[in-house]
């Protein structure tokens, strides 16, 4: 499954729920597996379950769970604007972002209407900002040093994709 030229197998998702803890506390054993936290591997059981929260959906590529992802109004009401907050294994390859991205931006036009999707990462999350630097987003900026992570502060960098209002 890590093999960098394979292509995804079919994406699904579905709500978090009881069945998928153990699958989901793995996920944040990865020291780099960033969805709602900097320090994920340091999070007991009850921590990370109040990050998922009602809003998280389990990612699964060919029904093995390899994500996580939440889609949530960001701005104004009735705006258009949405954060997606998406996060992967490190066991999957890197290319897998794209298509997963794709499938998440696809699922959440089906559903609302998207005028603005930002995304973030933190300015330490190497993984994060060279995937997010290859989708088709813009980068917006960093608000600086926002965040403490062993001892050091970090900032949130900034992503977002536009359109057109339906008219």
């Amino acid at each position: 499954m890590t093999d960098p030229h394979t292509s995804p197998p079919p994406w699904s998702s579905r709500p978090f729920g009881p069945a998928d803890l153990a699958a989901v506390l793995a996920l944040f054993e990865e020291p780099d597996f960033h969805y709602r936290t900097d320090q994920p591997d340091t999070r007991s059981t009850a921590e990370i379950v109040a990050l998922l929260g009602d809003d998280t959906r389990v990612l699964l590529a060919g029904g093995r769970v390899v994500g996580l992802y939440a889609l949530s109004p960001d701005g104004a009401e009735h705006g258009g604007g949405f954060l997606l907050t998406l996060r992967l294994s490190r066991a999957v390859p890197e290319s897998w972002w794209a298509a997963a991205y794709a499938e998440v931006e696809l699922a959440g036009h089906w559903h609302h209407e998207i005028v603005r999707l930002s995304t973030r990462f933190a300015s330490h999350d190497a993984r994060g900002l060279r995937v997010a630097r290859r989708l088709p987003l813009v980068e917006e900026g960093v608000l600086a040093e926002v965040t403490a992570r062993d001892g050091d502060r970090f900032g949130q960098v900034f992503f977002a994709r536009v359109w057109s209002p339906a008219g």
